[in-house]
């Protein structure tokens, strides 16, 4: 029993100190019962004054109680709680006297009838008194009290029958009282109350769920958390209480679920209380069977009792308390045994000893007929090396392991892998488990059952094992360059051996010169093994090799030779890879899509990242609008970082920071691009430094510095002999772009020539349209709209951010040949393909251009603000000396303007000179001013 006093609370009445009241975790998703707690605290209640919360056990009906005793003692009202406490049950009216008795000193203030009454409950008289005369004295007491009065009463169905019929009996007395009262029981079929004050506490939604259970800690890993999510089944206790655990896979996990802790089972065990003996042994079966079937259970249910008939009874007994139903099978199905709810499965196991459940899993591996069901059950009771067994065992990890489903793998591996005898067998199934494990993101998992793998009992094999594990976890790829030629040289000692194993650590050691960025010489090393060990049509990992570490090699791939055992969402997955690494987006993009929605399906959040990060960057240059390169990079982080990956991590990040020097948001993009570099200095994974180069360039030249960006850009083409391919092909896009202003032209004609010399073997089309572009932009007077011309032959729509820049540089040519009216439909479909994106300072680029032949822009004619000025002032200016005001407004130097519009900067200050008495103000900051207030 408890009680509290709101007079010391203060505070205004209304909202409630919600952070401070016990048990508000458990309140996520319970806005519409906390509204009734809130109306019930009203003087008057309407309809009444008691409310009743009702659910399952876990569903937070008593955290909802601490949060009406302290939305009470917010506004002032005290508070008397009582609760069921089961050593007390047996005892009449002891919850009644817990309820009341800080209000039992005022007794004296009572008729001698009422006194009489209080005297029979609780002072042992001989005769019990009516529920209602005692209903009638105990308001009566409560009434004698100043003020109003909350009376919070848990679990109202498990106290003292005399107390449920006395407050029962004083519900209805609430009403014309300053007494309010809220109840919470468990649902039942013999108990109702009126609408609108009874309120059922089902499963939380899903969004609450995921609120709660990050709220609660308990989970830091993404997949261990969906495993959560997918356990509790919105039971909000079930959220805050179940997790993996770092241990080995228990019984649980061999039915798709996670250990009970105490906590949960103790909120069950009330549901449990009173079965006899053969319901127990039935409902232990049943619980850890990993079959449903109804005659299997029922056997083992016998075996251990000792008899079928004791079993049957036991089985209608359970039934009968609702914790199990029957299910008649279909289409020759047999009958099924299942729980109403699950989460009473893993309690039962939790309640139970190990002796029994050791004795239940004996009855079951002789009572199952599925051979696989029989052996999982016989393998949790054998202690020594079965090979057979363990054979048995390991084939519930075949076939798809969706959801909760890889628990069921994960503990058969395990449990195979503990059964084997031969230390290779045994460190090929825990390397099975590691590799599952890291597909699904349980990098902790993986890393236990790496640990486990005895790899000096194997030699030359147990050290390829050990390397590929170590690259295998993620997070370990923070090594030396001479790994790269270690996991060379381990390959070569096992290929014979270990064919598949072999190839792995070639694509381990190509990966890794990707990720580093190797020089010559180890990724020369890695070519050289590749050829020393594989002959052959290629396969999807063959070509994988060889695009990491020679993009250039991989241009065009041939259809790669079938895979034994490969996925098909794997394969994709590679597929997607190689064409991407070799900017073949077009191609990536929809295999990039099938293995996303494959990984998902499947669960495999650890490979998720692979797939939506290379995905968001395509479609960067695929995407009509680049919401979706938010939406994906934003997830991908957040996953990545969840599942250990933090190159990944970084991956995202980049291409989050290229999208937003694109957008103009550059404060933004320059701290992604600094926490870019930060990771690479730290990791040594310096692949995603050329993207944050790009980004710094990016930023630059949406500046108007067009030098500064050019340096940046040209910085990435200082090694002839480099692999190039993809920044790099992005690169030459923006560095064709910035070299006239910048002055480059001649040099960047000989990186656009040499870049283009290295694809003559084939190029994906989204290539060729980049050279295109790029020699648009750099060719001589007479050659330029031939080659504007191609760039924006048939198909350049598909890409709409090059479509729109070559628009751009296009109607920007045409306007410097003085060809003002050729040049209006190419920069007004830029400006709208710009603005479509969400590339905001492209857009005005493209609109200053427009202004500038004399025609506005369609920020203008559709109202945008930013872009709106007022009619005096586009007429006392001609267009050109516009746009040069307006940058000037901006804070632009003039050789800034001049980059931007392709003037030099005597004729800016020459337009400025004649600029400043039209508008009759004498500096830059007068211009600031003029156009502020335009815009205004």
């Amino acid at each position: 029993m408890s009680t509290h006093s709101g007079a010391d609370g203060g505070g205004p009445e209304g909202a409630v100190p919600w952070e401070s009241a016990p048990g508000g975790a458990g309140l996520f998703g319970r806005e519409t019962q906390k509204q009734l707690v809130e109306t019930l605290l009203t003087d008057p209640a309407p309809q009444g004054g008691v409310l009743r919360l009702r659910g399952a056990a876990g569903t937070g009906k008593t955290a909802l109680l601490r949060y009406a005793e302290a939305s009470a003692a917010h506004r002032g009202i005290r508070v008397l709680s009582a609760a069921s406490v089961p050593a007390e049950r047996g005892l009449p009216y002891a919850a009644l006297h817990d309820l009341l008795r800080p209000e039992l000193a005022r007794v004296g203030s009572l008729t001698a009838a009422e006194r009489a009454v209080l005297d029979a409950a609780f002072g042992g008289g001989p005769t019990a008194p009516a529920p209602a005369g005692l209903a009638a004295a105990a308001l009566g007491l409560l009434v004698t009290a100043p003020g109003r009065i909350l009376l919070c009463v848990d679990d109202l169905d498990r106290l003292d029958q005399a107390s449920r019929d006395a407050l029962n009996a004083l519900a209805p007395l609430c009403a014309t009282s300053r007494v309010r009262m809220i109840v919470t029981e468990r649902p039942a079929p013999s108990r109702s109350a009126p609408h609108p004050f009874t309120a059922t506490l089902d499963d939380l939604p899903d969004p609450a769920a995921r609120a709660l259970l990050a709220r609660s800690g308990r989970t830091t890993r993404y997949t261990e958390a969906q495993l959560v999510l997918a356990v509790a089944g919105g039971n909000p206790l079930a959220l805050t209480e179940l997790s993996l655990g770092d241990g080995p896979l228990g019984d649980a996990a061999g039915f798709g679920m996670l250990p009970a802790t105490p906590r949960l089972a103790e909120s069950y065990e009330e549901d449990l209380r009173g079965l006899s003996e053969p319901a127990r042994a039935v409902l232990l079966v049943a619980a850890l069977s990993v079959s449903p079937v109804a005659s299997d259970i029922l056997d083992a249910g016998g075996r251990l009792l000792g008899s079928g008939r004791d079993a049957r009874a036991g089985l209608a007994e359970v039934v009968a308390r609702g914790l199990m139903t029957e299910k008649d099978g279909t289409a020759g199905r047999r009958r099924h045994l299942l729980f109403p709810q699950p989460l009473i499965r893993p309690v039962v196991l939790c309640l139970e000893p190990a002796a029994r459940r050791m004795a239940a899993h004996a009855v079951l591996g002789q009572s199952l007929t599925s051979v696989p069901h029989a052996a999982w059950h016989t393998a949790r009771h054998t202690a020594g090396p079965d090979e057979d067994l363990a054979r048995r065992v390991e084939s519930l990890a075949d076939g798809p392991c969706s959801g909760t489903d890889v628990l069921i793998a994960l503990a058969s591996l395990e449990s195979a892998a503990r059964l084997s005898g031969d230390p290779r067998r045994q460190a090929e199934r825990l390397l099975r488990a590691a590799e599952m494990a890291v597909d699904r993101g349980l990098v902790d998992r993986a890393l236990r059952q790496g640990r486990q793998i005895d790899t000096a009992a194997l030699g030359a094999l147990g050290r390829a094992l050990q390397l590929w594990v170590h690259d295998l976890i993620p997070g370990n790829t923070v090594v030396g360059r001479e790994r790269i030629v270690e996991l060379c040289e381990a390959a070569r000692d096992v290929s014979e051996e270990d064919p598949v194993l072999a190839q792995k650590l070639l694509y381990a050691a190509a990966r890794r010169c990707w990720w580093q960025q190797a020089g010559h010489d180890e990724r020369r090393a890695v070519r050289q093994a590749f050829t020393s060990m594989r002959s052959g049509p290629s396969d999807v990992l063959d070509l994988s090799v060889m695009a990491l570490t020679d993009p250039l090699s991989a241009l065009r791939p041939p259809e790669p030779h079938p895979l034994p055992g490969l996925k098909e969402e794997d394969e994709a997955n590679l597929m997607a890879q190689v064409a991407h690494l070799t900017n073949d987006l077009d191609r990536a993009a929809p295999l990039y899509v099938k293995a996303e929605a494959a990984l998902r399906a499947d669960g495999r959040y650890g490979r998720l990242p692979q797939a939506t990060v290379p995905r968001a960057m395509g479609q960067i240059w695929l995407g009509s609008r680049w919401d979706i390169v938010h939406s994906l990079t934003e997830e991908s982080r957040l996953v990545a970082e969840r599942t250990g990956q933090p190159e990944w991590v970084a991956r995202a990040t980049a291409a989050r920071a290229v999208v937003m020097a694109l957008e103009g948001d550059h404060e933004q993009a320059l701290e992604y691009a600094s926490e870019v570099e930060e990771h690479s200095l730290r990791t040594g994974l310096n692949r995603q430094l050329q993207l944050a180069a790009l980004t710094r360039a990016l930023i630059a030249s949406g500046n108007g510095r067009y030098v500064e960006a050019y340096a940046r850009l040209r910085a990435l083409f200082a090694e002839p002999a480099g692999p190039y391919a993809y920044e790099e092909f992005w690169a030459v896009v923006f560095l064709a772009e910035a070299a006239l202003p910048a002055g480059e032209t001649e040099d960047a004609r000989s990186v656009v020539k040499h870049v283009a010399s290295l694809t003559e073997a084939g190029r994906p089309p989204l290539v060729e349209r980049m050279l295109a572009y790029a020699e648009a932009v750099l060719a001589p007077d007479q050659e330029a709209e031939r080659r504007f011309l191609r760039a924006l032959g048939p198909g350049a729509e598909a890409w709409p951010l090059l479509h729109a820049m070559t628009l751009f540089g296009y109607g920007a040519w045409l306007r410097r040949q003085r060809r003002v009216t050729a040049s209006r439909a190419p920069l007004a479909t830029a400006e709208s393909l710009f603005r479509a994106l969400g590339a905001r300072s492209r857009a005005e680029q493209a609109a200053s251009e427009l202004r500038a032949t004399g025609r506005a822009s369609s920020a203008r004619s559709t109202g945008d603000v930013a872009g709106a000025v007022s009619d005096d002032v586009a007429q006392v200016l001609s267009p050109q000396q516009l746009s040069i005001a307006r940058l000037a407004a901006r804070g632009l130097s003039n050789r800034a303007i001049g980059e931007q519009l392709r003037l030099s900067p005597r004729t800016v200050a020459s337009h400025l000179y004649q600029i400043f008495p039209k508008l009759g103000v004498t500096s830059r900051a007068g211009l600031a001013a003029r156009f502020g207030a335009e815009a205004e």
